[in-house]
């Protein structure tokens, strides 16, 4: 009888079901194969789906928990102890894609500006239970108003989509001090009458050459490109004067497709990073893969601020009105203050300089850094457009 068939003949996990050697664990000794198998066991099946990816197991905790203190996680991970915490690259690509998956679900330009009584800031009015609420609600939506357009001035069709939040604001709040008062119902503004925003940038013929662009009939030509680049850059501008049209009346798309291309130049910038810390570490005698996980837990901590602030905007929104809502909002500034500091912490954990050399080279990593995240989110704005 052949070693297989002798195996086959004992339980289900007295032998590997891959190279019959006998068991002595849950893992064979000699392949490494596990001795669940998923297909028999719809438990195990959940299981290794979820551990495929997330790896779900103790230490995902234990390295949240080490996380939260700056340089502990990469202090250790580079002394050695490795075991009890999730590799630097796969915490990354984890914190990655959950924190761009919550964002894409809570950050949204359009709410609250193409507004009815169910958004969250004109339900506070209607839930006001005096003028004095009212007005004070009123003015704070209308704060809110004024801010989105200076920060977001360059954003596709944000200044008719913040004039209808204006007007509707308003309106809201006019006709809930006339129910307050016991007065007849105001008529809403009619939108027709209301001053008409300019035509948008986006809405004129591009031109070049003195001529509205055309791929075939007036492409842009860029001298001494190969006929495929041209095409291929031709074929990027045309992506992107059909998307700002299409994102003028909906400019939540916009948001969308940038949450969609950071995650790619995040991921770019992480080897720029660990590139920073290698020529400012030069002596340091660490090599560039242990720069690398200093860059790669750094991100990792700061991709949870971002997690956590999604979530915090997300809540302030769902209570705008009560103490959960300021409270909400104290701690996501709390949280951008502390993650400079946290870094600088990290950093000194880390590679332990001393203070007067390691403020030094901090503000040269910020100050180069800064720069790079810019370029970044130029990238992403413009992989967003041209998608």
């Amino acid at each position: 009888m052949t070693e297989h068939a002798a195996t086959a003949d004992a339980s289900a996990h007295a032998a590997c079901e891959h190279c019959a050697t006998p068991l002595q664990g849950h893992f064979c000794h000699r392949c490494g194969q596990s001795a669940h198998n998923p297909l028999k066991h719809l438990g195990h099946a959940i299981e290794e789906l979820f551990e495929s990816f997330w790896h779900l197991d103790g230490r995902i905790f234990s390295t949240l928990r080490g996380l939260l203190v700056p340089g502990r996680v990469a202090a250790e991970y580079l002394a050695g102890h490795r075991v009890c915490f999730i590799p630097p690259l796969r915490l990354f690509l984890i914190l990655s894609v959950l924190t761009f998956f919550v964002g894409k679900l809570t950050v949204h330009i359009d709410e609250g500006l193409n507004v009815n009584a169910s958004t969250p800031g004109n339900a506070a009015i209607l839930r006001a239970g005096s003028v004095a609420e009212v007005e004070r609600v009123r003015t704070r939506l209308l704060a809110e108003i004024s801010d989105a357009e200076t920060q977001a001035a360059a954003v596709p069709g944000i200044g008719a989509a913040l004039n209808d939040a204006r007007l509707q604001i308003q309106d809201d709040a006019a006709r809930r001090i006339a129910e307050l008062e016991g007065k007849p119902l105001p008529a809403p503004t009619n939108r027709s009458t209301a001053k008409a925003p300019a035509t948008a940038w986006f809405d004129r013929p591009w031109s070049f050459n003195d001529k509205p662009w055309d791929a075939t009939s007036n492409p842009v030509t860029v001298t001494g490109w190969p006929d495929f680049a041209n095409r291929w850059l031709n074929n990027k501008i045309g992506r992107a004067k059909a998307n700002i049209s299409r994102m003028g009346s909906q400019p939540d798309l916009f948001v969308q497709a940038f949450m969609s291309a950071v995650p790619t130049a995040l991921f770019v910038l992480i080897p720029v990073f660990a590139l920073l810390l290698r020529l400012l570490y030069l002596y340091s005698g660490r090599s560039y893969l242990e720069h690398l996980v200093v860059a790669l837990y750094s991100h990792a901590y700061l991709l949870l601020v971002l997690l956590a602030a999604f979530l915090l905007s997300a809540l302030g929104s769902a209570f705008a009105t009560s103490w959960v809502g300021s409270l909400a909002g104290y701690c996501r500034v709390a949280l951008w203050l502390w993650a400079p500091i946290y870094l600088l912490l990290m950093q000194r954990r880390v590679y332990g300089d001393g203070w007067l050399l390691l403020l030094l080279r901090y503000a040269v990593i910020a100050f180069i850094y800064t720069g790079l995240v810019v370029f970044a989110s130029v990238y992403a704005a413009l992989a967003g457009l041209t998608s």
